[in-house]
């Protein structure tokens, strides 16, 4: 019989530790996790979609040169535009400008300066129009690109 008692005992102590009761369900609704008017965290998906896109990587200093002058071709209107006022401040209407754009091996710009005689004013007006461009980073240290702008007479 003692035997049996504790078979009995045995089987009410596991059905106890495993799971003798559960955990009832609220019904009804369910409280917001985010006041009015926020905006709840969606998590690391919606910080990876919020996140600036990565700039793109140049395996040599040869690609390194021609992704840096086509982010620059990107941005020749408001360029030639600061060249166009550069030439009205100077009286030089049709005067060719070369700009050299230096950029460093994070893809940052360093800076743009113009050849021959240094103008702050040019320099800083086309520093401000690429200063949010995605230039490539390589590992091909500071690489500079000039670019020519010259007005078309016919």
């Amino acid at each position: 019989m003692a035997f049996s008692g504790l078979v009995c005992t045995g089987l009410l102590m596991g059905l106890v530790a495993c799971g003798g009761s559960q955990t009832p369900q609220a019904s009804g609704p369910q409280p917001a996790t985010a006041k009015e008017g926020e905006v709840a965290d969606a998590g690391p998906e919606a910080a990876a979609a919020a996140a600036p896109p990565e700039r793109p990587f140049a395996g040599s200093a040869t690609e390194a040169t021609q992704l840096i002058s086509g982010v620059v071709d990107k941005y020749t209107d408001p360029v030639s535009k600061c060249v166009r006022e550069y030439r009205a401040r100077k009286n030089l209407p049709r005067q060719r400008v070369e700009l050299s754009v230096g950029i460093d091996q994070d893809g940052r710009l360093l800076g743009v300066t113009l050849k021959g005689k240094p103008d702050p004013t040019l320099s800083s007006c086309v520093q401000d129009v690429l200063k949010g461009a995605m230039f490539p980073r390589s590992h091909a240290g500071v690489i500079t690109v000039t670019k020519s702008y010259e007005e078309i007479v016919q």
